[in-house]
């Protein structure tokens, strides 16, 4: 075991110094994802940052089809905001826009072989997110001791402390009988795990290693210690349109339906994890819900074409005296809520250019299994957004961001293949 161990380590470590300079700084990007929440945007300011003052970057994020597009985005999450001096929103729009130029920077680098292997370190880091996790709920359960809350957040307790105002929105983070892990609350954690288990599916589909349907169950698994409900409906969504859309296989189908009976069993007799069925808790979430939607639409009428600007929701909750909530928790709902129909219709158009490569018949044919995880994350990115906006928090949102770009590996897979041919022919004459 031990040689095998460190096989793997001199493989990664050779692995490594094959890296481009671009992929070194995508790959600590990926590490960033599991620090504590008020790390996440260091490398991620720098990989943008130095994408942005880079000449031979900038030329190569240029030759993107959606690059113009990308960057005269930035008057549609400013101009709102300016307007109705919503200066967080302000902060928020111009974090918005960083996000997308980084993945129109992860749109030049992405291949094939480093997509995976960004995919497997995801997959390494996610078991010991579900570590973190377990530790977490034990001492929660044994000592009353909320190590979230204590080791990443404490800032959120200085707030609330010097009476800033933002104090009643960091309560969600004292529900910490559900566990968060290393992750912003336990929605955006169970969030994770949807996607953590659609890649080590993805990845058990390419190699057939045991070892991904191990992470996979460690990773279901740990839905029942953040106890997200509609991970739970989000997840199972996705991997029945998985089963039914892209297997064709009877026996995946019967599994997934024995493997679908098994955790409701459990959820249900499990005093630990049924306990947010019961009937007045379900009953007090909906209502919650219904007000938060109707308060939004409330809103959305008065400004239905440019919006309010990013965290509108907080802004407007925060002005009118009404109780702090962060977002509309419904994806569709906060984004006409922050950008109004303009900005609704912007990001359709985005999500629809992505489909159109996606559906390119060289894409589809070529790289089948990677168009399969983009659909089916994306699906359960729109299933959990019924209910919550689970790519608000910036680990969540650049988890998707770094799936959504292979949508960009046949491009530069032609593109390598056409440099190295001319490398080739150079070195002949």
């Amino acid at each position: 075991m031990t040689a095998k161990i460190k096989y793997k380590f001199g493989r990664a470590l050779q692995r490594w110094s094959e890296f481009t300079a671009d992929e070194r700084i995508i790959t600590v990007c990926v590490i960033s994802l599991f620090l504590p929440y008020f790390l996440v945007a260091v490398p991620g300011l720098f990989a943008v940052f130095r994408a942005l003052l880079s000449p031979a970057v900038r030329r190569r994020m240029t030759a993107v089809s959606s690059s113009g597009y990308i960057y005269a985005s930035l008057p549609i999450f400013l101009f709102p905001a300016l307007v109705f001096r919503n200066w967080f929103g302000v902060f928020g729009g111009v974090v918005l826009w960083l996000m997308l130029v980084f993945m129109l920077y992860l749109f030049t680098v992405m291949r094939v072989r480093f997509y995976n292997n960004l995919i497997d370190l995801m997959l390494i880091l996610s078991v010991f997110a579900v570590m973190i996790a377990i530790v977490s709920k034990i001492l929660y359960s044994c000592f009353g001791i909320a190590m979230y809350h204590f080791m990443f957040n404490s800032a959120g307790a200085l707030l609330h402390s010097t009476g800033s105002g933002v104090g009643p929105a960091w309560g969600i983070l004292l529900d910490t009988n559900r566990t968060s892990s290393v992750f912003w609350n336990p929605n955006y954690y169970g969030y994770m795990i949807e996607l953590f288990v659609i890649l080590a599916l993805y990845r058990f589909e390419k190699r057939h290693s045991p070892w991904y349907l191990w992470i996979l169950f460690v990773n279901l698994g740990s839905i029942l210690l953040c106890d997200c409900r509609t991970a739970w409906a989000a997840l199972g969504a996705a991997l029945l349109f998985y089963v039914v859309h892209y297997k064709h296989n009877v026996k995946w189908v019967i599994v997934t339906m024995l493997l679908t009976v098994i955790v409701v069993i459990i959820i249900l007799l499990v005093p630990m994890f049924s306990g947010r069925l019961a009937s007045n808790i379900l009953n007090y979430d909906v209502d919650k819900r219904s007000k938060i939607w109707g308060d939004a639409i409330h809103w959305i009428r008065h400004q239905p074409v440019f919006g309010y600007g990013m965290n509108a929701y907080y802004k407007i909750c925060h002005d009118t005296h009404l109780k702090v909530r962060w977002h509309s928790h419904n994806i569709i709902l906060n984004s006409m809520l922050d950008f109004g129909v303009v900005g609704l219709a912007y990001f359709s158009a985005m999500i629809g250019r992505i489909v159109k490569v996606l559906n390119k018949p060289q894409f589809c044919v070529i790289y089948s299994q990677i168009r399969s995880l983009i659909m089916v994350a994306s699906l359960a990115t729109l299933i959990h957004g019924v209910t919550d906006v689970p790519i608000m928090g910036v680990q969540s949102a650049l988890a998707l961001i770094f799936i959504i770009s292979g949508c960009s590996v046949e491009r530069n897979e032609r593109v390598f293949k056409r440099l190295s041919n001319f490398c080739e022919i150079y070195e002949k004459q």
